[in-house]
């Protein structure tokens, strides 16, 4: 008799346990933590809200890493990675948003965030989002016509930028002025990516000494580019370019070219979200210089080789970079110079990260070091580069934040 009431029990029951799951389903309100640090947070929490948002990862059932690259001309390409975060489904979906150069930062914030909502909706698809939420879509015009292969396109993938800026500042002991100017140019194909620019600026001190008015300028000025050739998704080639001065480094005029080859370990499509470069570069260039050097030089043709190492992965944990290069002159290896970079942003429990980051530089390589002593006022204001043989610089930094796991609320007040 117990047995039979038992059973009864549970068939009447367990149709009101699977509907109360089901709506505890639907009212269920997914957590994202949101990964981006180019991203402006405040404008997407305001437009997307049929999620939640919380501080922690701890707490969210969508992990969303975004990460952006620089495009042709100034533009963005940012990769979304949408994944869950301990449900069964171990769903993740990636997009890829383009925003041209010629967006205004509301144009490119608006595009992301639109990314964002779609990227969504198979996450929150049984959820109570899903009772108000619907598509809209608006077709572009020439849409019938238009494709990638048939665009029109009369600058042939060239972008150009053209700036100029100038700013002052002063007291009544000392002024100063400074001019900066430059042209960029760029074209980028599936295959081609080639990079250009010239730029160059000036600066002038006055500073009132016991003795008088000291004038101080320091000039600098450089052309640079960039020939890249895709070989395969792991291979490139490429061919650096170079003339420049600087009354800083001693250098009246240099020119070079440099051949170079990259290997990437992993494929070139995966590069936002890991990457593993050996580069190398051969750069043979003819220099004269201001002033006679420490190694009585007035110009030299001098060869080096550069062989550098890269790393960067961005999880779920936080953020990895470092790099190694070294490089030698030919004519006499013990001119050399080492540096090691590092970075690290890590989370080490719910609330609490840790960064930090690194450099390290032997520095053997300072073959354009003015000969003769430098008087105070040089060394002072940093006119003239000085003899060293390394550099180094260390950051570290901690967080901890508690309190409500949420993160919804925008008050844009004050």
């Amino acid at each position: 008799m117990f047995r039979r009431i038992t059973v009864i029990f549970f068939l009447l029951t367990l149709p009101q346990a699977v509907l109360a799951q089901s709506n505890g389903a639907q009212n269920s309100i997914p957590n994202v933590y949101l990964d981006c640090g180019s991203c402006d947070i405040t404008y997407i929490r305001t437009n997307v809200t049929f999620v939640n948002y919380v501080r922690d990862q701890s707490d969210a059932n969508i992990y969303l890493l975004i990460n952006n690259l620089r495009t042709a001309g100034g533009g963005q390409e940012y990769t979304l990675v949408f994944s869950d975060i301990g449900l069964e489904q171990n769903r993740s979906d990636t997009l890829r948003y383009v925003s041209p150069s010629t967006d205004s930062g509301d144009e490119r914030r608006r595009g992301l965030t639109r990314y964002i909502k779609v990227g969504l909706v198979p996450f929150v698809s049984t959820t109570r989002a899903m009772e108000t939420l619907d598509v809209f879509y608006e077709e572009p015009e020439g849409a019938e016509s238009d494709s990638v292969e048939t665009i029109d396109d009369p600058w042939n993938n060239w972008v150009f930028d053209i700036n100029a800026r100038t700013w002052m500042s002063g007291e009544k002991t000392e002024k100063d002025f400074t001019f900066y100017g430059g042209i960029f140019a760029e074209r980028i194909t599936p295959i081609w990516k080639i990079r250009m620019r010239v730029r160059g600026e000036t600066e002038r001190e006055w500073i009132e000494l016991s003795e008088g008015t000291r004038t101080s300028n320091r000039s600098w000025g450089e052309y640079w580019g960039l020939y890249a050739y895709s070989l395969t998704e792991h291979l490139s080639a490429g061919l650096y370019t170079r003339t420049n001065f600087s009354t800083y480094d001693n250098i009246e005029f240099n020119i070079e070219a440099s051949p170079a080859v990259e290997y990437n370990v992993f494929p070139y499509a995966e590069y936002s979200e890991r990457r593993f470069l050996l580069t190398y570069r051969l750069a043979p260039s003819f220099r004269n210089y201001f002033d006679e050097t420490i190694f009585n030089k007035t110009q030299q043709a001098i060869l080096k080789q550069v062989l550098s190492v890269n790393v960067r992965y961005d999880r779920r944990w936080g953020r990895f970079s470092g790099d190694v290069s070294g490089s030698h002159f030919f004519h006499d290896t013990s001119l050399n110079r080492l540096n090691f970079n590092t970075s690290l942003d890590l989370r080490i429990t719910r609330g609490l990260s840790v960064s930090f980051s690194g450099r390290y530089s032997l520095i053997n390589d300072q073959i354009a070091l003015r000969k003769g002593d430098f008087t105070d006022e040089e060394i002072l204001l940093g006119l003239q580069q000085q003899a060293t043989s390394y550099s180094y610089g260390l950051s570290f930094g901690l967080s901890y934040t508690f309190g409500s796991i949420y993160n919804n609320v925008v008050n844009p007040r004050f």
